[in-house]
């Protein structure tokens, strides 16, 4: 797994200890342009196309639009109470997701 990636699911799994993993409440797909996952050895963060945030039953979409712009969509209406978290959680992917030098 790329570093930067390596370090956001650290992050997330140490401020989120009760709700990271596949069967709590929050995970985090990434998938490149070649349309390989983050735990595919292969996987290249540079050619970075989409985020897929699932928190509580709600999914948020973060691809990438046109070069460095980006569309963040939900998939899901979003609960009024998840918004906080939601954006925190936003916040620590995109922190890592800024590291990154794409092609």
């Amino acid at each position: 797994m790329n570093e930067n990636f390596l370090n956001m699911f650290k992050e997330l799994n140490r401020k989120y200890p009760d709700d990271y993993g596949l069967v709590k409440g929050l995970r985090i797909d990434a998938i490149d342009r070649k349309d390989r996952y983050d735990d595919d050895k292969l996987f290249d963060e540079t050619i970075l196309d989409k985020v897929i945030l699932y928190y509580k039953q709600q999914t948020i979409s973060i691809e990438r639009y046109y070069e460095n712009n980006w569309e963040i969509e939900d998939e899901d209406y979003i609960k009024f109470e998840d918004f906080r978290e939601i954006g925190k959680i936003l916040s620590i992917v995109m922190k890592h997701i800024s590291r990154i030098e794409l092609d």
